[in-house]
């Protein structure tokens, strides 16, 4: 009950409510900017609190003197100026240091602790306050009031800190808001009650007070101030929500490193030019533009390089786009393209010379020059399909089908594309699944020496058992799984089942696996060998990897960096279909391979063709005079056979020998070689040198 006679004061019931809506509002605003403060770091989390505190104590300070001013004084009355100012200041530094301690995550307790900092510095507000405020007469203190004060102060200040603390949502600011305003009402009128006055016209007032009058227009400034707050961070908000919308839009429809259009803005510009397409009777065209070699600059000069050489190349071909062109980056080394044109499919044509022409100049990668070519394919709207969802497929189509053919030229779908590319794709799919469904399983190809017939080994060949296609050949499903790099998974899974059946006694001497292209890149492939060794027992020097030429030769240097790790762990390394490479002698002089694969294809003409004659003899002379044993793949008929054998080849294997097999199935054909051979021990002179094995 408040000590005022009703008798000496006026009553403003509706500054009251002003009050309340100033305190609500302005604690309101200090809760939004103290949680961006909380979600910031640095100088802007300090710009935030100070933003908080600012906002936060001005309402303070305004809403306890608009109640202050509705209660006016029937006696001579008035404010000093320093006290009331002091009370602002108290409440905005009071407000700054308990919500600097607030926010921190450390320690626990941090938000309560700034709580009541801030409830002390409300206290101090009101008592310095009303210290300020001067009627004639005297003024006592109930200090049990007081007291009473102090412990809703700090606990109410210390719940609402605690609220707005909470990263939750954003009620919890407003609860924060709530308990604050409650927290200054409680305070405020607890105070009042035990500010005991005694009226007394005798009493002189202070020189210089202000009239109530002149204190409302600073309460006035305070309040714009708090609005001014509020306003503010309604700006930033919208600033800040603009320039993330900007943001997420390029980032929606544009390629962050070239700058380009990417395939979502490519989508709406084709369903746009669709539409014109229809309007105007023109034609469309869609193009897709695969960079023929850009992996080897990826591998070779690094990421970094290669994302300048992409830059470079997005930049030239958007130098020669015209009217009714349209680039876009698909992603990797592949863009996009559009062109609207009444005269498709010269326009398109011209339009793919363009960019090849554009492409034709030497790319500069850490200082050194590399060519790279385009391959392009373009299908045209609606000519070659009326469907705006299949026009690219259809130039996707036309790409794939001038790499496989030829890199760097131009290609038109064509409708006869479809039927092998729909037999393609579905293969790819269900490879995914072969590995999974364990369709997949290992032949084994027996290799002998052609001086005695002895068993030197096999040669492990995978095979792939569709479920509806039946047996599907290695040409086919091995090109699509490096395609995909389903080769690794795929190349492990050979390398340890080949190893395990070698150290089981299934396998007879050496087993030979192929080391793919894609499997020679990972960084990993050594210690995946030396770990399948030591998981299976197999000795070191039983397991031979076969490594094509073709495959050294798209990163030389750590293919060889990779094949001397596996000579020292006690590996032998083959190098397969030996002389289909350009730079065969070149390759066996940077690196001692223990065995020469000599390839199939220069064996199956022989001894009726002289140029594969000269080429087997000038191949079989390389090795001896290297000290390098070869061996003779594709060995099929008594022929071949005798030719090798009398020419000094070391090792064979074909269908003469021994058809590929399940690792079951090797005791057999061991036992089929040797019956073979004991029949044919008699032979004639010319296979004295190929022993029992020449008359397989």
């Amino acid at each position: 009950m408040s000590n005022y006679s009703n008798l000496l004061f006026v009553y403003h019931h509706g500054l009251i409510f002003i009050a309340a809506a100033v305190c609500l509002f302005g604690t309101w605003v200090g809760m939004r900017h103290f949680a961006r403060a909380r979600a910031t770091e640095g100088a802007t989390r300090y710009g935030w609190l100070f933003m908080a505190s600012l906002g936060t104590g001005a309402a303070l300070w305004a809403s306890i003197f608009i109640s202050i001013l509705s209660q006016a004084p029937l006696l001579p009355s008035g404010f000093d100026l320093a006290p009331v100012a002091g009370a602002l200041l108290i409440a905005i530094v009071s407000c700054a240091l308990g919500f600097e301690i607030g926010s921190r995550k450390r320690p626990s307790l941090a938000p309560e602790l700034g709580g009541m900092v801030v409830g002390a510095g409300i206290l101090a507000m009101h008592y310095v306050g009303l210290k300020g405020w001067h009627v004639a007469g005297t003024v006592t203190w109930n200090w049990f009031g007081i007291a009473i004060s102090i412990i809703f102060g700090l606990g109410l200040g210390a719940l609402s800190v605690n609220r707005a603390n909470r990263p939750v949502t954003r009620y919890c600011r407003h609860g924060a808001a709530v308990v604050m305003t409650f927290l200054v009402c409680v305070m405020h009128y607890t105070l009042l009650a035990s500010h005991h006055f005694i009226a007394d016209s005798a009493v002189p007032l202070p020189p210089n007070l202000v009239s109530a009058h002149t204190l409302a227009i600073g309460v006035v400034g305070a309040v714009l101030l708090v609005i001014g707050s509020g306003f503010s961070s309604y700006i930033i908000d919208l600033r800040s929500r603009t320039e993330a919308a900007e943001r997420i839009y390029q980032l929606s429809f544009n390629d962050t490193m070239t700058g380009l259009p990417n395939r979502v803005a490519f989508n709406e510009r084709l369903a746009f030019d669709v539409s014109d397409a229809h309007e105007k009777a023109h034609k469309l065209a869609a193009f897709s533009i695969d960079i023929d070699g850009f992996k080897d600059v990826n591998d070779v000069f690094g990421h970094s390089v290669g994302d300048l050489v992409l830059i470079e190349v997005a930049e030239r071909i958007r130098r020669i786009l015209q009217p009714g062109e349209f680039l876009a980056r698909q992603g990797g080394d592949e863009f996009l393209a559009l062109q609207m044109s009444g005269n498709q499919p010269v326009t398109a044509q011209q339009f793919a010379e363009r960019i090849s022409a554009a492409l034709r100049e030497p790319f500069n990668a850490k200082g050194t020059p590399v060519k790279l070519t385009a391959s392009i394919g373009y299908a045209i709207f609606p000519t070659d399909t009326p469907e705006r969802d299949q026009l690219l497929s259809n130039a996707k189509l036309a790409m794939h089908r001038c790499k496989i053919t030829q890199r760097g030229t131009t290609g038109r779908y064509d409708q006869r594309m479809d039927e092998p590319a729909r037999d393609r794709r579905a293969l790819a799919r269900d490879l995914h699944s072969a590995i999974e469904g364990n369709e997949l399983h290992l032949c084994y190809q027996l290799q002998t020496s052609l001086a005695d017939g002895s068993i030197r080994g096999a040669e492990a060949l995978m095979r792939w058992n569709h479920p509806t296609r039946g047996v599907v050949s290695p040409g086919e499903f091995i090109p699509l799984a490096e395609e995909s790099e389903l080769i690794i998974p795929m190349g492990i899974w050979a390398l340890r089942t080949a190893c395990r059946d070698a150290a089981e006694g299934k396998v007879p001497g050496v087993v030979a696996v192929n080391l793919s292209p894609v499997q020679l890149k990972q960084p990993d492939l050594v210690e995946t060998i030396h770990t399948i060794l030591l998981e299976t027992g197999l000795s070191p020097s039983r397991l031979e990897v076969e490594i094509t030429e073709s495959s050294l030769m798209k990163d030389q240097t750590s293919a060889m960096h990779v094949l001397r790790r596996l000579k020292g762990m006690g590996v032998t390394v083959a190098m397969d279909d030996f002389g289909t490479g350009y730079s065969s002698l070149a390759t066996l002089h940077a690196f001692p391979f223990d065995k020469i694969k000599l390839d199939q294809s220069f064996v199956r003409k022989i001894p009726e063709n002289m140029s594969a004659v000269a080429i087997v003899r000038t191949v079989l002379a390389l090795g001896k005079s290297l000290g390098i044993p070869v061996l003779a793949e594709g060995i099929e008929t008594e022929e071949q056979l005798r030719f090798l054998a009398r020419e000094g080849c070391d090792e064979g294997q074909g269908y003469l020998m021994a058809r590929p097999v399940e690792a079951g199935k090797l005791a057999d054909a061991i036992a089929a070689i040797e019956r073979r051979a004991a029949q044919h021990v008699d032979f004639d002179d010319a296979l004295t040198r190929s022993g029992s094995i020449a008359a397989a």
